[in-house]
């Protein structure tokens, strides 16, 4: 009996994109999310579609490889350790193999003609891992204690955080635009505190704070108050190292623009939890899905929104596809296929671990409830919806 377990084979075939260290040939190790992975047996994992020339030069002189899946909502999920071999396509070795991976591949078409090669990543060594939680925020001790010390080769100016500045988030554990300030934090390695607040009852201190009675709130050295997600997550990014906002005037007034759109995009997932009936809930993903394909025209080839660099847009967007995917998850309203670009994107935002470390651990579990809360049409495709008592709505 192989090592993996069907826990674990479901994650793979849930996420298909994960953190994969290959090592170099001094024994570097050489962080990057690679591949699509299928399982092939209760031992092998198969990466279907490896393009990075360093990984596989990697693996040509070091089979040793590792592999940390994690599902970007619960924040759980396995480290995968083994050994990898690299098989290239026009191969007597690839031509055995094809006949038990082609069904995998079949929205490729021909898939000698889509890859240049596979691996075959053998499953020697398994454990269970669960992200860092952020509510005191990660420190870059916490975050290498917890990945390993793969982590370390990453740029030091990306691991630093400002002394000088002291941050606190107030927010409610589901609001989605603190999420994007709390992934800008994360991502810039930038130490800050979270306090939660119940909308329902807020208490007088925040009432006094919040000069619209919202969130998010970000209070500066204990004095100043800023709120709005995204003139928050510019502040941090001003008085932050490593700079996230385009620093040409015409490209940042044109991420400001793309944020101000995602959050109408954000806005539609809120609608579809509140819709009553099917017919309204079907015109929100309908107009949600009009703006997704306005915005996959708007994408280039990545990874990022703005190409190569992670910046303020993909904090903006993270929440949404977060939240999309657990409303899919219910009931289906993401076309991967007929979105490209943008499955490719929110596939490596969801990889992130400024992203996965962004919500609290139950996430799953409140968001589900605060759906059966509110009692529109979704709510009654939540696992055992049938066995629960209906509840009063409520916005929060």
């Amino acid at each position: 009996m192989g090592i993996l377990t069907d826990e674990m084979k479901q994650l793979v075939a849930q996420q298909r994109l994960g953190f994969v260290a290959t090592v170099d040939a001094d024994g570097t190790p050489n962080l990057s999310p690679k591949g699509t992975m299928v399982v092939l047996d209760d031992t092998h994992i198969l990466f279907g579609d490896v393009r990075s020339p360093n990984t596989v030069s990697n693996l040509q002189r070091n089979s040793a490889l590792e592999i940390n899946i994690v599902d970007p909502l619960s924040r759980k999920g396995f480290r995968f350790k083994g050994a990898a071999q690299y098989i290239k396509r026009d191969s007597p070795a690839f031509d055995e193999l094809y006949p038990k991976i082609h069904q995998h591949f079949a929205q490729w078409g021909p898939l000698k003609d889509k890859i240049r090669g596979v691996v075959v990543f053998e499953v020697q060594r398994a454990r269970s891992i669960t992200s860092p939680a952020y509510d005191i925020g990660v420190s870059e001790k916490a975050l290498v204690q917890h990945f390993g010390h793969h982590f370390e080769h990453l740029a030091h100016d990306k691991l630093t955080a400002s002394a000088a500045v002291d941050f606190e988030l107030i927010s409610f554990k589901l609001c989605p635009f603190v999420q994007r300030s709390v992934i800008t934090l994360l991502h810039k390695k930038v130490n800050f505190r979270i306090r939660y607040v119940d909308l329902s009852e807020p208490p007088a201190w925040f009432l006094d704070l919040s000069p619209t009675g919202k969130v998010p709130l970000l209070v500066v050295n204990d004095s100043h108050v800023i709120y709005e997600s995204a003139v928050i997550n510019e502040l941090v990014d001003e008085l932050t190292p490593a700079r996230l906002h385009p620093a040409d005037p015409i490209q940042g007034a044109l991420n400001r623009s793309w944020i101000e759109f995602g959050s109408n995009c954000l806005i539609d997932t809120l609608h579809m939890t509140t819709a009553e009936t099917e017919e309204v809930f079907r015109n929100v993903v309908s107009a949600n899905k009009a703006k997704l394909e306005i915005l996959e025209a708007q994408l280039s080839e990545g990874p990022f929104f703005n190409g190569p660099e992670f910046s303020l847009v993909d904090a903006s967007y993270a929440p949404l596809f977060v939240r999309l995917g657990l409303i899919d998850r219910l009931i289906p309203i993401f076309d991967r296929e007929a979105l490209p670009k943008i499955t490719q994107w929110s596939d490596r935002l969801l990889a992130l671990p400024s992203v996965i470390n962004s919500v609290p651990a139950d996430f799953v579990e409140r968001y589900e409830a605060l759906i059966w809360k509110r009692q529109g049409y979704l709510a009654h495709s939540l696992p055992g919806a049938e066995e629960r008592a209906p509840v009063q709505q409520s916005r929060y």
